[in-house]
């Protein structure tokens, strides 16, 4: 199969059609502010994209680092750019039919047993091999995602526990990335075997993803944490002008 070619993961085109239907229902009676709503169609059409396009047939059938790159996207931006584009109406909805129980203590380490679970090399490899496994591990990343994300948009985090919330996810998350950079040995044994793209060796390729995969979560973090510090920055200058 040529690496221009198109793969795809139907089933995550028949969620995002669905997410996509079931946002211009609730639309109907609380509508959203336009930025809001491009939010929310721009991480549906990431997710969408990232798993039914040539990115999909490079990941599965040429090179680790496109693979790491569209997990690192499906994980990380999609479920927050969602989140971002729910109106206090949607998420009011939500939590009265449970997400108010996804709480900070129990999201991150279900996130962080998301993020390393599907990366364990039987896992990352049996996925590859089989083909329609991937659509488990892509899900798994995803609900992953919303999970983590889900405490900090419902603004149920103050800036101070917020903060160490992304600081602690951010910590916990990057111990992947970094072995990825610095090993020299394949870690996944499936791309030791694949047609290779751009001159790169399996070892390459893997150190490639790495900094491919931390340099993302490192922008999507410390963007997160900069809102946050200045929120707080925000909030004790107005305390002082209260107080003065």
């Amino acid at each position: 199969m040529s690496a221009t070619s198109f793969s795809f993961e139907y089933a995550f085109l028949g969620v995002t059609a669905a997410a996509a239907a079931a946002y211009a229902w609730a639309a109907r009676n609380d509508r959203p502010p336009a930025w809001r709503a491009w939010l929310y169609a721009l991480g549906l059409i990431l997710i969408a994209a990232a798993l039914n396009s040539p990115l999909e047939t490079i990941a599965a059938k040429r090179l680790l680092l496109v693979h790491l790159l569209q997990n690192a996207l499906i994980a990380d931006v999609a479920p927050l750019l969602v989140l971002l584009g729910l109106t206090p109406g949607m998420r009011a909805w939500l939590n009265a039919h449970g997400a108010r129980r996804i709480r900070a203590r129990y999201a991150l380490p279900a996130w962080l047993l998301a993020w390393y679970g599907t990366h364990i090399a039987g896992f990352y490899s049996w996925a590859l091999e089989t083909g329609w496994a991937l659509n488990i591990e892509h899900a798994i990343l995803i609900a992953g995602g919303l999970v983590f994300w889900c405490p900090l948009v419902s603004g149920r985090l103050g800036p101070p526990a917020a903060l160490a919330y992304l600081g602690a996810g951010f910590v916990a998350s990057s111990f992947l990335g970094l072995a990825l950079i610095f090993s020299s040995r394949p870690v996944y044994s499936f791309y030791e075997t694949t047609p290779r793209l751009w001159g790169l060796s399996p070892v390459r390729d893997q150190n490639l993803g790495g900094i491919l995969m931390n340099g993302e979560q490192t922008l999507v973090f410390l963007l997160a944490i900069g809102w946050y510090v200045w929120r707080l920055l925000e909030e004790e200058q107005q305390a002082s002008l209260s107080s003065s």
